[in-house]
């Protein structure tokens, strides 16, 4: 099982958010020129990666249930253009409120699913940005080859991941990927969640704000709650506009 939590490493924040305010200005252009519709993915989500795909078939939830899922979800993976998404509950809170697991699961503890609406979609949205942008498979990539392993080595990518096990320095070369894309999921995961018509401030900003402290750590890829808000901070007005376009 693939757990990743949703932050990035301070040591980048100032990089970030000039990509982050350069991508805005782009995708402002794309909104005046179009709107979105439910049912096709939305103009402005990257369309998928077209890197190797690994078998994630030796990965399941275990423990989970079947989850009936909203219908501001469903939106969310099909504008993200993964309408396959399944959805499921955690057994227990031990992994946080929401992960994914490879290559199509969001899964949500009870926990969660007693958020506030616009709180929820956020995470759920988060997740969902994972799987659309196939993180699991980049991770396995980038730790084979940074490992030394030879090309294609294993189809498994569980067994690439694993390759982080008791190495702790393999971990530390590729957190700079692990907080590429936490950023990535926290800014299109927020731009969808505003699609269903959550404000930023309601949703992560939210979220995030009841416990700025928490996040960070060395080669981890997590960055504190405080330095991801300010990241989202920076396209703020970009969802909200989505988010007034929802209400429209």
């Amino acid at each position: 099982m693939i757990v990743r939590a949703l932050m990035i490493d301070s040591a980048h924040a100032a990089t970030s958010i000039r990509w982050l305010a350069t991508t805005m200005l782009c995708l402002l252009i794309l909104f005046g020129a179009a709107r979105t519709c439910a049912a096709q993915p939305a103009p402005w989500f990257p369309d998928a990666p077209t890197f190797t795909h690994y078998d994630w078939s030796g990965t399941p939830c275990t423990g989970c249930e079947t989850l009936v899922a909203r219908a501001s979800w469903r939106r969310m993976a099909e504008l993200a253009g993964v309408p396959e998404v399944r959805f499921r509950l955690a057994p227990d809170e031990t992994q946080g409120p929401a992960y994914a697991v490879a290559p199509d699961i969001v899964v949500l503890s009870r926990a969660a699913l007693e958020l506030k609406s616009c709180q929820l979609a956020f995470l759920v949205g988060h997740e969902i940005v994972h799987i659309a942008q196939r993180h699991f498979d980049e991770d396995a990539i980038a730790l084979s080859v940074l490992s030394g392993k030879p090309a294609h080595w294993t189809a498994l990518g569980e067994a690439a991941l694993q390759l982080t096990d008791g190495d702790f320095g393999l971990a530390l070369r590729v957190a700079h990927l692990w907080q590429a894309q936490e950023a990535e999921a926290d800014w299109l995961g927020t731009l969808l969640a505003a699609t269903c018509g959550c404000d930023v401030e309601a949703g992560a900003l939210a979220w995030l704000r009841q416990d700025e402290a928490s996040g960070g750590g060395l080669a981890a890829a997590h960055a504190s709650h405080r330095e991801r808000v300010q990241q989202i901070e920076a396209y703020a007005d970009m969802a909200r506009r989505l988010s007034a376009r929802a209400g429209d």
